[in-house]
């Protein structure tokens, strides 16, 4: 059997030429060069955003494309939607992606959509909202000024600065002379403007804290809980004795470095209430997976130590064991219905601090936690004012950007570069 070539019977736009494409796509030497010659990916984006195109669907197996055409396109608001994504449900990132297209204006065919399913449309009500508003009013100070005149005047005067219109901020002020505020203007308006900037990004700016949480006294534990270790450990012991007294029943697995990720599974198959780990950052990326090719859908919790500091006298001793966290916070995104949480644990293991820990795997609703000898502490994200008298940061020498490969990272790199950063270095 042959193949026979057509015209295309919509638009299309070829990485070939990077412009729409019509009777050329029915040629075999058409395809021939398509091989041979360059990819003009860019153009062929920029053409479809000259065409008023603002939603960008890939069909592929991942969202690598949707990746790079965020780097071509020009203008704002363009939104880019990948069908597939490695490592995830098809079905789950097919209808993310659908819904995505949907809410940006792309028709769709529900009834195919929904067709076996048993799905039917449903009437919306046909009575008239009432339109009665229930939140709340903030109540205004008894020495507050009534009425909007204070902030109409307001409002005049610096909607004249910020756009340095002399005249409307003269007649605002109710003066003939405008010697004076002619020198000043464009200093008060440039001051207005980044007082503007400096708020908003001041709203972007966080911190992290640890919170003291209740600690749950006599916490019992039930079912088969499936410990993870380093081979040859002697430092879970402790840890196993406390799981069985307080009811469960452990079984203990030790695992090589560098062990396959299908004898991992193999070895941690099994149906269980909880797991804990004691592995390292490459070992417990290996165990999260191995858990997943095993179908164990019991909650897994990494155990460290030293690797947070609770306070200024709580010292972070271990950046090795700290970077298990940065696995846990993307684990807890990725495979939340797998994820039990972090707990890091003091400098010394002894009853109290046990005591504590079984608290946490008993049934706590953090995920992010530190035993300590004074209390358990859980993380906490709370606003970080600007300090007094801090000025702008000027970049100088070398900078690291972390998770620089995309399409953020590389406007950061691309600021860092004109702002006098004389090495940058992307990861």
């Amino acid at each position: 059997a042959g193949l026979s070539f057509e015209a295309p019977r919509i638009p299309v736009v070829s990485n070939l030429t990077g412009a729409v494409v019509a009777d050329d796509m029915g040629s075999p030497e058409f395809w021939v060069r398509h091989v041979r010659e360059a990819v003009r990916f860019l153009d062929g984006v920029r053409v479809l955003e000259e065409a008023g195109v603002s939603t960008f669907v890939e069909l592929g197996p991942d969202g690598v494309l949707s990746a790079m055409a965020q780097e071509c396109v020009t203008g704002e608001g363009a939104v880019f939607v990948p069908v597939l994504r490695k490592g995830r449900s098809e079905a789950e990132t097919a209808v993310t992606a659908l819904a995505q297209a949907h809410v940006r204006g792309v028709e769709a065919d529900w009834r195919k959509f929904f067709a076996g399913t048993g799905a039917r449309r449903a009437d919306l009500p046909t009575y008239a909202f009432q339109r009665k508003r229930y939140w709340p009013e903030a109540a205004l100070p008894a020495n507050a000024p009534t009425g909007g005149a204070v902030d109409t005047v307001d409002a005049r005067f610096w909607e004249a600065v910020e756009r340095e219109d002399l005249t409307s901020l003269v007649s605002a002020l109710g003066t003939d002379d405008d010697t004076a505020w002619a020198s000043v203007l464009p200093g008060l308006s440039a001051w207005r403007r980044q007082g503007r900037e400096r708020s908003e990004v001041d709203g972007w700016r966080y911190r992290v804290v640890w919170k003291p949480l209740t600690e749950a006294s006599g916490a019992r534990l039930s079912g088969l809980w499936l410990v993870v270790v380093p081979a040859e450990s002697d430092v879970d012991g402790p840890l196993v004795d406390a799981l069985a007294d307080r009811g469960a029943e452990v079984r203990r697995v030790e695992v090589e470095s560098g062990m396959d990720r299908a004898a991992l599974a193999g070895l941690v198959a099994g149906e269980y209430a909880g797991v804990v780990s004691l592995l390292g950052l490459v070992e417990s990326v290996s165990l999260l997976q191995a858990l997943g090719d095993a179908q164990v859908d019991a909650s897994l919790w990494c155990l460290t130590r030293g690797a947070v500091s609770v306070g200024r006298s709580d010292r972070l001793v271990s950046p090795t064991q700290a970077q298990v966290w940065g696995l846990g916070r993307v684990a807890a995104l990725e495979v939340p219905e797998r994820w039990g949480g972090l707990v890091d644990l003091p400098e010394t293991l002894d009853e109290r601090a046990l005591s504590r820990l079984m608290g946490v795997l008993a049934g706590s609703v953090e995920d992010q936690v530190a035993v300590r000898a004074s209390g358990v502490f859980g993380r906490r994200l709370v606003r970080a004012a600007l300090p007094e008298g801090a000025g702008s940061w000027v970049p100088s020498g070398t900078v690291l950007v972390t998770g620089g490969t995309g399409a953020l990272g590389g406007r950061v790199a691309r600021w860092l570069a004109e702002a006098g950063a004389e090495r940058l270095v992307l990861t």
